[in-house]
């Protein structure tokens, strides 16, 4: 009865001896493989700055500007144009022409300029702050050219008779946000020092623990006695 007893517990010690062992190699790998991979907990963000810029081009209509003083009242004649004295203005493939009188004024020639009919050139008449013949198309792309014979008696010709659209920036905008770079770390000082004691926990700390560990499988089977450590 004593033999078989001792055998017993023979078997139970190497069964709970084996169960530690595995234990024990569970352990030390899963530490091991904790410290391999020093996971630090950090993360790090960074926004790019980004700007944007726009500008904008706007075209104005042709404009022709006379050089000679005039008034609504002044008389075509009083400027050298006679009866049948002709002057036309073109834009868009339309011509104006204006045929004077003999007892017409300025302020006749500009209601025929403005006078918006078919086949009139798209342009309007008026006289600027300082007494000159502007001349100024209806739309940004036609070309307007003041011709015929008496032009120059009402400041127009030479190099003075044809005028174009004109090109240029209106406005100019740029944004710009400055690039930001973050980094934060969720590893304070008490958890390292945690962190590190759990990960590299000593072979002989789990060998310990492995013992203690058969030794509790032994006592819940019922087996007293001294148990055999085959880590130690």
């Amino acid at each position: 009865m004593s033999s078989a007893e001792t055998s017993q517990g023979k078997g139970l010690a190497s069964i709970a001896n084996q169960t530690a062992l595995n234990r024990t190699n569970s352990e030390l790998s899963a530490a091991i493989q904790s410290i391999l991979s020093g996971d630090t907990g950090s993360s790090s963000s960074s926004s790019t700055s980004s700007s944007s810029s726009s500008s904008g081009s706007s075209t104005s209509p042709a404009k022709g500007t006379g050089t000679a003083v005039l008034s609504l009242g002044t008389s075509l004649s009083t400027l050298g144009i006679p009866a049948g004295g002709k002057i036309t203005v073109t834009s868009g493939g339309d011509t104006t022409t204006y045929a004077s009188t003999g007892s017409d004024t300025v302020g006749d020639l500009m209601l025929a300029i403005n006078n918006d009919q078919y086949g009139n050139a798209p342009v309007t008449a008026s006289l600027n702050s300082r007494g000159n013949l502007v001349i100024t198309s209806r739309n940004t792309t036609d070309v307007v050219t003041v011709g015929g014979t008496y032009a120059s008696s009402i400041g127009f010709g030479g190099s003075n008779d044809t005028f174009k659209p004109t090109t240029g920036t209106s406005s100019t905008s740029t944004a710009s946000t400055a690039s930001s770079t973050s980094t934060a770390s969720s590893t304070s000082t008490s958890s390292t020092s945690s962190s590190t004691a759990s990960t590299k926990k000593s072979y002989t700390t789990l060998a310990s623990e492995s013992s203690s560990s058969a030794a509790s499988v032994l006592s819940d089977s019922g087996v007293g006695g001294t148990l055999v450590d085959m880590l130690a």
